[in-house]
């Protein structure tokens, strides 16, 4: 359980900045598309010379489509190329099948069957040969999925089975299996079973063997250019010719564009304020997916002062998490109604009975009594409206920021102005995200702003948030807490008394029960610990926003399965749900 790699949360930092975790009809003319005869597929559909076109902000000239190699991989052009195993809707908490015919799960086995009509676009066959490579490499840069198996065997060109290596509750199986895509050739990879992980981690594939609905044509510093892929196994819900991501710039550009209406058809993933997106023309369609994601902070649990549970107590009382979300962005962004390591919309339903019990820590006010009253508990003082430990120290330090992330500034903003006048003493550092990272990392820090959530669908299951708080996987344990996780602690008891537990094994129980019924109990339990230990404090969760337009497109209805599936401009094309209007 322990090798649980935060790849949803790096993902989610580049939803959140821009760079890539889900109308009237006459508002553009143009709209990136051309017009032109359509021809007939193979299977009957009419594909029209028309091009979408979707907003990006990052070089494609310096991107590849090497998915484990993360740092310069692409991955809204891995997914246009690349067929994903499974999916999952937000709308119906429900998996959905991709280049997977059948998933059983039974005991500690798991089946993998595969369309028999799952193929490469320069001919060739997928088969489970491309799977045993793409297995190993998975191993061998450590996939959290491996944090499960012991295992697998390949039964035939189409089948395959995991052997798992304990108890396992299906969903996180699942939620893994969401991760990968047919992305892994075995003519083009197997190379790289005997290299070291760095040389395979560090390869550029600029060229890539597509298994998705879009091949892969050409690359510049304007654009990825990608034609439909007639070999893809559901063409026939593909009605147009072309794909192009653009380089349109940061947030401000793609907004603009949007604006313009002249020839960007959509934005994958684009945080717009309420009065940037009141201007849009009516046939810009935001697309509001969970993040699972969101504000939060970070106590570096070696620090005199917030290394105690009720300073740290203390600092969830004098905050008004309602502000933060009015401040900025009301029209995406929410409270957490009890910070207790659970996503905010998922909590009534796994905390049950329990849910009236938990500590609010007043979500729409400041509560700088009972604040006060912790504070004083633990030793401090008020010397000229400043807390004071009893040699004199003030509480506070700086409080560390990401660069460029406007609404999170203007969070960071309203967290520091509330603390420092219930008598705190932060000063805003505003970092570039490689140091803000670097800075938890190595333990450099008092506590700070960051991610609460590690994101994406897995969020959904409450493993996952809660293990990420107690082990803070993308952090290396720079919070200091992961000791403290794995060993006995006595704590406040829900009905007064006191509860015993180790957070850490108790957490791992989630992941190993076969039902949510039999896991809900742990999950309670590790709740619990959270909102009294708070090993992090989750202020605000939020709504992915995507855009595209419905003029000449059409759009996946509201609270249809799909609707809330990551990300419309690629599942939606994949299930037919986006096509062109002709």
């Amino acid at each position: 359980m322990l090798s649980v790699a935060g790849a949803s949360g790096v993902a989610a930092l580049a939803g959140c900045s821009g760079d890539g975790g889900d109308g009237d009809g006459g508002g553009s003319e143009g709209s990136g598309t051309s017009e032109g005869t359509g021809t007939s597929s193979g299977g009957g559909t009419t594909v029209h010379d028309a091009t979408y076109n979707d907003a990006y902000n990052g070089n494609p000239a310096d991107l590849h489509f090497n998915t484990s190699g993360t740092q310069n991989y692409s991955w809204p052009a891995g997914r246009a190329v690349f067929a994903p195993f499974l999916k999952y809707s937000f709308t119906d908490d429900e998996f959905l099948l991709g280049a997977l015919e059948d998933l059983q799960i039974d005991g500690k086995e798991v089946t993998l069957t595969f369309r028999e009509d799952l193929s490469w676009d320069n001919g060739d066959d997928w088969t489970t040969e491309d799977l045993d490579v793409q297995l190993q490499l998975a191993e061998k840069t450590g996939s959290s999925l491996w944090g499960y198996l012991d295992d697998y065997e390949i039964v035939d060109e189409r089948t395959a089975r995991l052997q798992l290596s304990g108890a396992t509750n299906p969903r996180i199986i699942k939620f893994e299996l969401t991760n990968f895509l047919v992305d892994t050739k075995k003519e083009t990879h197997e190379e790289y079973l005997e290299a070291e992980e760095a040389e395979f981690l560090q390869w550029a594939w600029e060229d890539p063997v597509a298994s998705g609905m879009w091949s892969f044509v050409s690359k510049d510093q304007q654009a990825f250019e990608f034609e439909r892929n007639d070999q893809f196994y559901n063409a026939d819900n593909v009605n147009f010719q072309t794909h192009l991501i653009e380089n349109t710039g940061g947030g401000s550009a793609q907004h603009q564009a949007l604006m313009a209406g002249d020839h960007i058809d959509g934005a994958v993933s684009s945080f717009t304020p309420p009065e940037i997106a009141e201007q849009f023309p009516d046939h810009v369609v935001e697309v509001n997916i969970p993040a699972k994601w969101g504000y939060g902070i970070v106590f570096n649990h070696d620090d005199p002062h917030f290394g105690q549970r009720e300073v740290r107590q203390a600092v969830a009382h004098a905050i008004n998490r309602q502000s933060l979300v009015d401040n900025a962005g009301p029209r995406t962004k929410f409270t957490a109604p009890i910070p207790c390591g659970i996503a905010p919309k998922d909590q009534e339903y796994w905390l049950g009975d329990w849910f009236d019990d938990f500590e609010t820590y007043s979500p729409e006010s400041q509560d700088t009594e009972t604040a006060a009253e912790l504070m004083e508990e633990a030793g401090y003082t008020k010397n000229n409206g400043t807390w004071e430990d009893e040699d004199g120290n003030t509480v506070g330090g700086d409080y560390y920021s990401p660069a460029g992330w406007n609404d999170w500034t203007t969070m960071t903003q309203t967290v520091v102005s509330q603390l420092n006048d219930f008598g705190f003493d932060f000063s805003v550092s505003t970092q570039p995200s490689n140091d803000w990272f670097s800075n938890y990392s190595e333990s450099d820090f008092a506590m700070g702003s960051f991610y609460w959530l590690p994101g994406g669908s897995r969020s959904a299951f409450p493993y996952f948030p809660l293990y990420y708080q107690l082990w803070a996987t993308d952090i290396g344990g720079g919070h200091n807490y992961r000791e403290k996780a794995d060993s006995e602690q006595t704590i406040p008891g829900r009905d007064g008394g006191e509860m015993t537990l180790n957070p850490l094994k108790t957490t791992e129980q989630i992941a190993q029960q076969s039902s949510d019924e039999e896991s809900r109990q742990y999950v309670q339990q590790a709740a619990w610990h959270n909102h009294i230990e708070l090993p992090f404090l989750g202020l605000v969760s939020k709504f992915e926003q995507s855009w595209t337009t419905d003029d000449e497109w059409t759009v996946a209805e509201e609270d249809t399965t799909n609707r809330q599936v990551k990300w419309p401009q690629f599942w939606w094309v994949h299930e037919g749900d986006l096509q062109y209007k002709g």
